[in-house]
Parts: structure tokens; sequence; C-alpha cells
């Protein structure tokens, strides 16, 4: 069985989310080094690193250790390819599922960003990402993970829509579950003269005291939240949810 998100993140992704570019990811940098001052010289992560334009942003804010993590080949060498133009050669990538990320004791601070996370239907394998994460910090380590926020999410449902990307006609439908716990999104991708594609998202959307939980069940301390990387108040009128938790000094391992 293949999973939506081993499909998913291909060229075609690219295409659909060309407004998430370098100039964004400056900002985000920007703003998480306001919010948890990640120090430049010790090792950080960003997991699901996609392209890599995170990365390329902490590059060229002087970051000097950085890994990026991600499932997908595709991406993970348009990665390759855009730090090289940008001169970040020295930037580690490596490809594995971001349950079982194969570092230990590792990093001092590492990212998820973009909603990167819920992407697995049982609620044990999103917890096992969050134990990977913490598995993979550094006694005292910081992790920051960067959601949608279920509330605000729900309320400004898009349900259809329809866009011309790169002379291709996408529309793209979205639903809650019936449960309420996950956004459903799938697109049809109408290139000119070629047989159409068709592509699922489906990612879990926790509200605050749940995801508070799973942060705390995988050994996480300190939990912070958050209406945005700018630091902002988290409330319902927020789309974003970022999360801050600590590995604790002690080194404990979940």
């Amino acid at each position: 069985m293949t999973h939506w998100y081993e499909r998913s993140f291909g060229s075609d992704y690219l295409a659909l989310y060309p407004h998430r570019d370098l100039a964004e990811a400056r900002e985000d940098v920007a703003a998480i080094g306001d919010l948890i001052a990640p120090s430049r010289d010790e090792p950080l992560l960003d997991l699901c690193c996609g392209a890599g334009r995170h990365l390329l942003a902490l590059h060229e804010a002087g970051y000097t250790d950085l890994t990026g993590v991600d499932l997908s080949s595709v991406l993970l060498d348009a990665a390759r390819a855009g730090l090289r133009a940008g001169g970040a050669d020295d930037v580690r990538l490596v490809r594995a599922d971001m349950r079982r990320i194969p570092f230990r004791d590792r990093f001092q601070t590492i990212l998820s960003l973009f909603t990167s996370f819920g992407y697995f239907d049982l609620e044990d394998d999103n917890l096992e990402t969050l134990r990977s994460a913490y598995r993979a910090l550094r006694p005292g380590g910081t992790f920051v993970l960067d959601t949608l926020n279920r509330p605000w999410t729900i309320a400004h449902l898009a349900p259809r829509a329809e866009t011309m990307i790169e002379g291709r006609l996408a529309r793209i439908t979205r639903s809650i579950s019936p449960d309420g716990r996950r956004i459903e999104k799938t697109v049809e991708l109408t290139p000119g003269g070629e047989v159409p594609r068709s592509y699922r998202e489906s990612v879990r959307m926790y509200s605050a005291d749940e995801l508070r939980t799973l942060l705390d069940r995988a050994g996480f301390a300190g939990v912070r939240l958050y209406g945005g990387l700018d630091g902002r108040p988290h409330d319902a009128d927020q789309p974003r949810m970022v999360a801050i938790g600590r590995r604790s000094s002690r080194g404990e391992v979940s």
C-alpha cells in the first residue's frame, strides 16, 4: 500500500506551493531566532526539510551545523541543487522516515515547520514521530513544531478552489473528517495535453490540549504554545499553532 505522503511530495508539489519560497523562509528563520535564540554553532535539524528553503535561509543566517531529513527523494534532490546553488554544500541531507530519525542525542534544536506533522492515520505513529525527535535531541535541546490551528482551520475552510499553475489547471477540494480531527485535501492537476493527476493530503489537526498531551507523552518538558513563529499568543483566531518543548537536561529518553 502506498500512503498519500509517499506519492504527494514530488515535482508537482513544488509547483503547487510556489509562494512557499526563500523569502518566506528567511522571515521564519528570523522569527525563530527571536523566539528561541538557537545557537548558530550547535547542531540543528530541519525535520521534513522538503526542498530545503529553510535550510538555505538558516545557512544564510550563519547557522553552521545543519542537517535536513525528508522521505521524498525528489524533494531532497531539489534541496541538494538549491543548497549547492546557494553556496551551502556543507548542509547534510538524509532520506528517512520522520518516525525513525537516524540520529540519537545529536541536535540542540529540531524544527518541524509548515505542517510537517500529523500525517499518519494511527495516533501511535504521530506519537512515535515526537518520540523520535525527542531521542534525536541532546539533553536540554529544543523542539519547535509549527502546525495547523484546528479551530481556525475549520472556521475558515475553503471547500473548493481553482487556480492556474504554470499553465496547468489545479482543482482543489478540502473537507473536514466526520470526527473533526483531520483536514482532507485533494488536488486534481490537469496539464495541457497530459493525463490529469490527482494528489491527496490528510493531516491530523490538534487542539491545544491534545498537542500538549501528546508532547508530554513523548517526554517533552516545559511545553509552550504560540499563535505563530513570531511568538504571538495562541488563541482560536490564529491560523497556526506553534509548540515548543525541550528534552530534559537529565537526559531521560522515552
